[in-house]
């Protein structure tokens, strides 16, 4: 009997501590959510690069690391007369240094800036350096020379001053520098940009970019409420993807600690995560500090593409238990953090662009004979002849090419004669000239569209779960028809989409909101990479795509009111997943 009532006992205890632990794990639960809930009740938004992110509106943001096509940059706000005296006190300085020789021509030019988007200013170009000399294998000598020059540019515009400079580099940016600084915009207040492009502080670079010219930027963020939270974002374009991902660089550096280092750390969370049609991995680990303090590190990475800069190397960081001089308790619990974090990450999305509304007095279009250069902005679509070839070298795409207004016009790839070795080899050799390509307007009609004969790429569906839902309604929100997106990422809207990549096989297709837009194909003339004659091939590689008509299937004509773009689908008709013909 004695020990029944202590069993009975115990058990009631148990339950009664059970129920205890239960009430203060809930009760701890909702005082989480209503703290990150208060934390995230106000939220504003940033464009960094080519994405958007939102953040508690007390976050303290700074954007830095600023960099595109090899020249740094610095923006800041600055009163005009400010500004000029400047200007003006800059160029004294280059001009009072002595030249290589000693001389003073040191300063080799100036240009006056004034560009359409109201930029005024000057870019210098100076400080020009020789290295020449001899080597050797040890068979032969060689002599060799490299050059080296400083070009920067000091504009303003409506309050904000921006710097470009690149110090001792290759002559070749001295081209460059005015055309980038024709496509920057001044945005004072960072405002959300309408048109394509990248958004740097203060200011943002209009469309077309290139992978190649590597855009660069960096997020700095804290909360003044919570001083030991910080967070990181690193963006980089056209950057070569590391061999190894977060998840297994961790795994390898994780390996190596000592047991008792193993003993201070504990995954939460260690897999892939897609938001916003990119696909990376996420890593939240828990530590144990020597102080015995607990933070918190919270880790997702895209490991990014050389050859799309919708698709970044792009990592985004949140640590918390950060102090001054050593570490320090995380101001938030597992759950809050955890929360915290999901709240900011699940409102990454890429920015949505509309092409910017043309006047209602249009400009006279170029007249047939028009001539551009290779790194212009096409004026006007059309067929456009080469001035490079001939005499039994080809172009890559022949003579004559079709190229959409708004375009850079391309360098030409030439195709040399090839010999019987080299065809049996299935070797194409190429070059490209040293001089930019020039161009000549010889039609200004729509190109031929045809029926494509080889498969194309198709879009990526993506599970419902792999959305972010916040992303993917802030989107939706704004789409209308003539929004640009690229290859990789979510489609904004179901509708037609019409590529925009000249030569592209692809046409209009429609695609479903959500999934992952495709590659665009290409047909490469036969023989040209491979022994097989008779036979063509084709390559796929990322483009760009425009939003053409909403349509919830391919067969609805979509919603009352909805624009269409007659020119583009006169004359021809669409299949459901397939190209215009």
């Amino acid at each position: 009997m004695k020990q029944n009532l202590q069993s009975t006992l115990i058990r009631a205890l148990a339950v009664l501590v059970i129920a205890g632990l239960a009430g203060t794990w809930a009760v701890g639960a909702v005082r989480d959510k209503q703290e990150v809930a208060k934390m995230t009740e106000k939220m504003k938004t940033v464009c960094v690069g080519r994405f958007l992110i939102d953040l508690p509106e007390e976050a303290r943001v700074a954007l830095s690391k600023q960099r595109i096509d090899g020249f740094d940059i610095e923006t800041y706000e600055e009163p005009d007369a400010e500004f000029w005296a400047r200007v003006s006190a800059r160029e004294t300085e280059i001009r009072a240094k002595p030249d290589r020789l000693g001389g003073n021509k040191n300063l080799e030019s100036v240009k006056e800036v004034k560009t359409d988007s109201g930029l005024i200013g000057k870019i210098f170009v100076h400080g020009r350096t020789v290295t020449e000399g001899q080597s050797s294998d040890g068979f032969t000598v060689e002599h060799y020379r490299y050059e080296g020059i400083t070009v920067e540019a000091l504009v303003h515009a409506r309050g904000v001053s921006i710097d470009l400079s690149a110090e001792n580099r290759h002559p070749s940016l001295i081209e460059k520098l005015p055309r980038l600084v024709a496509q920057l915009v001044a945005n004072p207040g960072n405002r959300i940009p309408t048109e394509p492009g990248y958004c740097i502080d203060l200011a943002y670079f209009s469309d077309p970019l290139t992978a190649d010219q590597g855009e660069q930027i960096m997020m700095m963020a804290n909360l003044p409420s919570h001083p030991d939270i910080e967070l990181m974002l690193i963006m980089a374009a056209g950057t070569k993807p590391d061999k190894q991902g977060l998840l297994e660089r961790s795994a390898e550096t994780n390996a190596k600690l000592s047991l008792a280092e193993k003993m201070r750390i504990s995954d939460l969370r260690a897999a892939p995560r897609t938001i916003a049609g990119l696909t990376g991995d996420e890593l939240v680990e828990r530590f144990v500090e020597e102080n015995h303090s607990i933070g918190y590190t919270f880790w997702w990475e895209v490991n990014g593409t050389e050859d799309n800069v919708f698709i970044p190397h792009f990592s985004f960081t949140m640590d918390t238990g950060k102090g001054n001089h050593q570490p320090v308790p995380s101001s938030l619990s597992e759950r809050a953090a955890l929360g915290l974090w999901d709240k900011i990450t699940s409102s990454i999305r890429f920015r949505p662009t509309q092409a910017p509304k043309t006047s209602a007095a249009e400009p006279p279009t170029p007249a047939i004979g028009t001539l551009a250069s290779a790194g212009d902005t096409c004026p006007q679509s059309g067929w456009w002849l080469c001035g490079d070839g001939g005499n039994g070298i080809s172009v890559l795409g022949g003579q004559r090419q079709y190229i959409r207004q708004g375009e850079r016009m391309p360098q030409a790839l030439l195709l040399l004669p090839q010999t019987l070795w080299q065809k049996w080899r299935g070797i194409q050799p190429s070059f490209e000239a040293k001089t930019p390509t020039p161009w000549r307007l010889v039609d200004k009609r729509n190109r031929e569209r045809i029926t494509p004969t080889v498969p194309l790429a198709q879009a990526t569906v993506v599970a419902p779960a792999a959305t972010s839902a916040a992303a993917g309604g802030a989107i939706e929100q704004q789409t209308s028809v003539g929004i640009h997106a690229a290859t990789g990422i979510a489609c904004p809207a179901s509708g037609w989409w019409r590529c925009e990549d000249s030569h592209a096989l692809d046409g209009t297709r429609w695609f479903t909101q959500g999934s992952l837009l495709p590659d665009v194909t290409f047909a490469m003339p036969a023989g040209v990479f491979s022994r097989v004659t008779g036979t063509s091939k084709t390559i796929q590689r990322p483009g760009t795509w425009m939003l053409v008509r909403l349509a919830q299937a391919p067969g609805l004509a979509g919603n009352a009111g909805e624009t269409h773009n007659q020119n583009d689908q006169a004359g021809r008709g669409t299949t459901p997943g397939g190209s215009a013909t």
